[in-house]
């Protein structure tokens, strides 16, 4: 304040009032008065300040919301939507705060905003509202009913909040052609100059009236799709059902990949035929919105039905989805799929299954507490970890083993963990789709935990693999160290009250139980090189014939993918099992050659059914 205008004339009328000339009163109490503006005008202008870095944070916000829609514009051309998809850009809570944001200059009331520049920033915010507006519509269909109305109201509030504001400048001349306009609307006698004078005015009402109708379109869209969901669900409840009959296979028998190949396209054209953003596309308000890409893009005609056509959902049953659409859709799954096979990431898996392709799955009972004199228990150490068995767990304790040999070539090695870290990826398929129940899920949770420390930081609970004192140790001793360990592990992590123990606990004790087995067997008797081998090459086997025995039950996981009950994640998930179908093709037709044990469907997926299956076999 030392040096500010307001100090500055305040010490000028001091000055003036000490000197030796008389000034009156009048004229000094009237200079007085000026010194309340200058100081007002001199705090505004400090306030004033901040607005650079309020610009820039409004700048911001625009930036997001353009690079989001633009990010969907080019998701949709390359995904050869017929209309622009929102998966960036939509409405939620994050995106409501962001445009807000954006908007702040047409709903501030405060500013006046006087400047040529200022008025068009607030003119142009309004017609980015509008922009925005229209690009936000396909959103709609996106969400679950209660988001819907919970996420349009929000958005109601904000528009209505925005043309109030909008209405309360026009009326006060916040939004005028510039400062001086109501002067030159005074002094003018030209009625044209008066209609140019008041341009922003007439735009601003445009806007308004842009901005209220758009508001409409979305509340009546809303109610639209929230009566076209149920009309989709019901014809989409036939048309599963009419699929499932098609695949319907015996008892005993798996479904082939050409039955895989029908099942997937006709849910992709039900799921993307009855896809909300697709019929949200198709609706008058959305025309009218001018959000789609094309007035050409949906057209509906009359034809033959074929193979696939049964399989599309309409919401009016004389309607017929046009031949550039359903061929569009029937291409669309084709690429996912020979995308799929295209891909070379299961070529290790592949390898090792066909390496052990003449055990018929043995593996799969030899592992633990079974040799081929019938049955040997391995008991649980103790009662306070059973657990039930799963696929992961076994093949990650036996993997575990395999990699600690010291003397085993480092590429056998590395191509064993490459098969079995692309095998594991369908294995957790397996058991998140089909052994999702409680009693399964702590024990592929612990052994998911067990494989990350095992395949990045090379150690088994805490223990390094490949310990150098292993490269003197025999066959045998490397085995008994994993037992004893595992041994001490159980008892002190059952003692233990950590969160992690019990998971700690399954993973020890299933270590111990596998190294019990192995050490009663003669794969780990030999005490020389070649022992070791021996060792590597009966642990790989099993794992393969593990692995082999779950991805089996594939093709029952890509049938589950290609149905789900919320219609608004439909077409993703069958997206998902196209894409699985591509990548396990050869997988599939692999184990189906094999001799796949007469097992009921449902008892595939559950190791412990295998195992009992193998058992009885056993039994003479």
């Amino acid at each position: 304040m030392e040096h500010s205008p307001t100090t500055q004339y305040l010490r000028l009328l001091d000055d003036l009032s000490t000197t030796d000339c008389v000034i009156p009163i009048n004229i000094t109490d009237t200079l007085l008065d000026y010194a309340l503006p200058i100081y007002r005008s001199e705090r505004e202008k400090k306030y004033s300040e901040p607005m650079v870095w309020i610009g820039l944070y409004i700048a911001c916000a625009s930036l997001v919301c353009i690079l989001t829609m633009v990010a969907d514009l080019l998701h949709g051309m390359r995904r050869g939507k017929l209309w622009f998809p929102c998966k960036y850009f939509r409405i939620n809570s994050a995106f409501l705060t962001v445009i807000s944001v954006a908007m702040k200059l047409p709903v501030d009331l405060s500013g006046s905003m006087p400047g040529d520049v200022d008025q068009v920033a607030k003119l142009g915010s309004m017609a980015f509202m509008c922009t925005m507006m229209a690009n936000l519509l396909p959103c709609l269909s996106t969400m679950d009913n209660n988001a819907l109305w919970s996420n349009i109201t929000a958005l109601c509030l904000l528009v209505i909040t925005m043309v109030v504001n909008i209405c309360i400048q026009i009326q006060t001349g916040v939004v005028s052609y510039k400062e001086v306009a109501p002067i030159m609307n005074v002094i003018s006698y030209v009625d044209e100059a008066k209609i140019n004078k008041d341009r922003n005015i007439i735009l601003a009402s445009i806007y308004v009236t842009l901005l209220l109708w758009l508001l409409v379109v979305h509340v009546c869209t809303c109610l639209a799709i929230l009566k076209s969901k149920k009309i989709i669900e019901s014809k989409y409840q036939q048309g599963h059902d009419r699929a499932l009959e098609e695949i319907k296979q015996s008892s005993g028998e798996l479904l082939t990949v050409e039955q895989l190949q029908k099942h997937v396209k006709n849910h992709w054209i039900m799921a993307g035929s009855g896809s909300p953003q697709f019929i949200t596309a198709c609706f008058h308000t959305t025309s009218a919105s001018g959000f789609n890409s094309s007035d050409e893009k949906i057209g509906f005609l009359e034809r033959n039905d074929d193979d696939l056509r049964p399989y599309v959902l309409q919401l009016e049953d004389e309607m017929e989805l046009a031949n550039r659409t359903l061929e569009g859709l029937s291409k669309s799954v084709n690429r996912l799929i020979q995308n799929g096979e295209k891909s070379k990431a299961n070529d290790n898996l592949m390898k090792l299954i066909e390496q052990n392709r003449a055990s018929d799955f043995q593996g799969v009972a030899k592992f633990d507490n079974v040799d081929e004199h019938h049955m040997q228990h391995v008991p649980f150490l103790l009662l306070k970890v059973e657990h039930q068995n799963c696929w992961s767990l076994p093949v990650v304790t036996l993997t575990t083993i395999a990699i600690s040999l010291p003397e085993i070539e480092r590429e056998e090695v590395d191509n064993l963990l490459k098969g079995v870290n692309r095998g594991l990826r369908y294995v957790k398929l397996v058991e998140e789709n089909l052994n999702a129940t409680n009693d399964f899920v702590s024990v592929q949770e612990a052994a998911k935990t067990l494989w990350k420390e095992v395949d990045i930081d090379h150690k088994w609970l805490g223990h390094k693999l490949q310990d150098p004192s292993f490269q003197v140790k025999t066959t045998r001793q490397i085995v008994e160290w994993f037992r004893d360990t595992s041994e001490n592990l159980v008892y002190s992590e059952v003692a233990s009250r950590k969160d992690d123990s019990k998971g700690k606990s399954m993973c020890a004790n299933s270590m111990y139980r596998i190294t019990k087995t192995i050490l009663s067997s003669n794969s780990a008797n030999n005490d020389d090189k070649a022992s070791q081998k021996e060792l590597f090459d009966n642990l790989s086997s099993m794992i393969a014939d593990i692995m082999a025995a779950c991805l089996t039950n594939l093709p029952q996981v890509i049938e589950m993918k290609c149905h789900t009950s919320a219609i608004e994640i439909r077409e993703a998930s069958v997206k998902e099992a196209a894409r699985l179908l591509g990548e396990s093709k050869e997988i599939i037709e692999t184990l189906q050659r094999r001799c796949i044990p007469s097992m009921n469907p449902s008892d595939l997926p559950f190791i412990d059914k295998w195992r009992a299956i193998f058992k009885e076999s056993l039994i003479p």
